[in-house]
This record gives structure tokens, sequence and C-alpha cells, in this order.
């Protein structure tokens, strides 16, 4: 029985210096709000003995005016310009989540159109690309193409210098023969002899 009123004044104890140490975090600002809860209550005065004044929804943004860090309250001021004290572990300075909700849900709709923007232009990127490949592999085998047909071109025009060049080769050959040959049947030709000037 001494074991449980000890845990129980332990754990007592405990929740008072956590109460403490969030009420000295807590300073004078109006970027405030009212922690995640359903609600809680407004006094006017430091402490549940004060009369309520009423109650403040959860995540309700407040200014804060003061902070007690003796009683563990501090005085806030709310949307309805009301003024009153509240538990400070309440206080905090992170948004509530239902002032979060559609924040969060607006940046989520603009990144999912961001998305879906870039999902748009990566398809047109890639199809601007294979494009580009096509037309890349096709001046590619253009370029074969041509390059081949300069090749047989070039091996024409080399056979068709050859083969003149063979052609006036022999034709030379054959003018030369010609006239050897001619030379010879000259030589051979009998020569006439003149006739005498003197009639007989």
């Amino acid at each position: 029985m001494i074991r449980k009123w000890l845990a129980l004044g332990f754990f007592a104890c405990a929740f008072n210096v956590s109460a403490l140490q969030d009420t000295a975090n807590v300073e004078a600002s109006s970027s405030h709000y009212i922690s995640d809860d359903l609600f809680i209550f407004m006094h006017t005065g430091p402490s549940r003995n004060y009369r309520i004044l009423g109650s403040i929804q959860a995540g309700s943004p407040i200014s804060v005016l003061e902070a007690n860090s003796e009683t563990g309250y501090t005085k806030v001021k709310d949307g309805d310009d009301r003024e009153g004290w509240v538990e400070s572990k309440f206080v905090s300075t992170t948004m509530s989540q239902a002032e979060q909700l559609p924040i969060l849900s607006e940046q989520l709709a603009q990144s999912q159109t961001s998305l879906q923007t870039a999902q748009r232009e990566n398809a047109r990127l890639r199809q601007q690309l294979n494009e580009s490949r096509q037309r890349v592999s096709a001046l590619t085998q253009q370029n074969e193409e041509q390059l081949s047909e300069i090749s047989v071109l070039t091996e024409k025009v080399a056979s068709a210098d050859k083969d003149e060049m063979m052609m006036w080769f022999t034709r030379g050959g054959m003018v030369a023969g010609a006239g050897i040959l001619l030379g010879i049947i000259l030589t051979y030709l009998p020569k006439r002899k003149r006739r005498s000037n003197e009639w007989m």
C-alpha cells in the first residue's frame, strides 16, 4: 500500500516538474495555440480555484499575455477577445492539426499539380528524345547509303579512267604500229624511174 502511495506521489511530482518546464518555455506572443485536446477551461485567475470564464476549443489560436511559472498557468487572449488563465501545459507554439489540415491539403494539391505538370513535361521530353533518336538513326542510315554510293561512284570513275587510259594506250599503239608498218612498206616499194625529158 505504501509503495502505491509513493509511486503516486512520485508521478504527481514528475507531472508538476513537467508542467513547470513547459511553463518556463512559454513566452508572451501571438503565435501560440491550444494543443490538440477536446477543449480546456479558461479561468479568471492562475488556478482552478478561480471562476471559469468559458472553454477554448482545441487548436484555437491565442495570444500569450503572461506566464506564471509558480502555478503552471498562462494568461491568454482568445479569438473572441476574452482574457483568462489556462494551464500552461496546453499552450503550444505548434500550429494545431485543425489549422494545419487545410494548409497541408493545399500544399498537397499544389504538389500533385506540380507532379502532373512535371510528368507531362517528362513525357513530352521523352517523345522529343525518341523523335530525335529516330531522326539521328535515319540520318545515319542516309549517310551510310551516301558513303556507299560515293564509294561505288569512285570505283566507277577509277575504272573509267583506267579504261580510257587503256583505250588511249591501245590507240597510240595502233597508230605507232601503223606508222612502223607504213614505214616498212614504203621502204620495200620499188622506186619509179625518171622519165627522160629528151624526145626520141
